[in-house]
């Protein structure tokens, strides 16, 4: 039977050598930074957006028609410029528009004032910014469209820039753009004077103001800690 005389002794071990690799944490993992060019970033996604524009913008008041539910949203928009508040219209209402008049409105007497006053079925917001556009452009086709298709633009816009943040790729983004940019149902309310368009905008905003927020919070709370 074979006896070492080193029964204690340990084996030598090679030292390790510190990892000069850096660590990454979970976010920047999935968080990549953003490639390609920072002027790039915002040329290519107003790009797809002018293109957009010309979508929208060409030719926006043709029909030079009351469309839909144009009849309510675009004579309430009108409304509140004149009063405030909804107001009731004339029977022949659309017809008065169509031939440049706009005095459209049911006559009451100071003691029946609330028989003017119309059902108010949508909150005030969309149709004050249709509003905005009659102000500017008159109450003609024209006038209560501009808002519709400058919201529809600017989500084109929105959309991209929320898309390339997201993707981290400029390409994705703009394609993202182009895609809503010819979007049928996006290219029509854009025509219209309708408060959906209003309604997906502001859904859009809040969206995009969250995607940006978030990485900053992020942030901030790691170099608190």
């Amino acid at each position: 039977m074979a006896v070492t005389d080193f029964t204690n002794q340990a084996f030598e071990q090679p030292e390790s050598q510190p990892s000069t690799k850096p660590v990454r944490s979970v976010r920047d993992r999935l968080v990549p930074p953003m490639p390609g060019s920072f002027w790039w970033g915002w040329l290519g996604p107003l790009l797809v957006t002018a293109f957009g524009a010309i979508l929208r913008f060409t030719n926006l008041g043709w029909p030079r028609a009351v469309m839909f539910d144009e009849t309510y949203y675009a004579k309430d928009a009108w409304a509140l410029l004149n009063f405030g508040a909804e107001h009731n219209v004339v029977k022949d209402a659309d017809k008065i528009l169509m031939q440049g008049g706009t005095d459209i409105w049911q006559q009451c007497a100071p003691t029946e004032v609330e028989k003017c006053a119309a059902y108010v079925v949508h909150p005030p917001l969309g149709k004050w910014m249709i509003a905005a556009g009659e102000q500017i452009f008159g109450m003609n086709p024209y006038g209560w469209r501009f808002a519709g298709a400058l919201v529809g633009v600017l989500s084109i816009l929105i959309l991209a820039r929320v898309a390339r943040r997201m993707t981290r790729s400029t390409l994705l983004g703009c394609l993202a753009g182009l895609l809503l940019s010819i979007e049928g149902l996006h290219l029509v309310l854009s025509r219209t004077a309708l408060l959906d368009i209003f309604l997906m905008f502001w859904v859009l905003a809040g969206f995009a103001g969250c995607a940006w927020a978030r990485p900053a919070r992020s942030s901030g709370r790691a170099s608190s800690s």
